[in-house]
């Protein structure tokens, strides 16, 4: 659920990705199966979590800074 800078400046690699301002047009777009959501302020993602949530999807909302990410070796530095 981040933004496009956001996006810009890191991701998960094969993460999909959709902004919450275009979610609800893009709701076909979400993939199949358990979702993780994330931003870099949380509110957002937890906005995305209910609503993709109320379409029927799994979500799991991460609480966590990206940098955790780049720690772990999920995404690239």
């Amino acid at each position: 659920m981040r933004r496009h800078d956001e996006r810009a400046s890191g991701h998960i690699p094969g993460s999909a990705h959709i902004p919450l301002d275009e979610l609800l047009e893009r709701l076909a777009d979400v993939p199949d199966g358990q979702l993780w959501v994330h931003c870099a302020g949380g509110f957002r993602a937890s906005i995305a979590a209910s609503l993709l949530s109320r379409a029927g999807h799994p979500v799991v909302l991460v609480d966590d800074d990206y940098s955790r990410a780049v720690e772990r070796g999920l995404a690239p530095g």
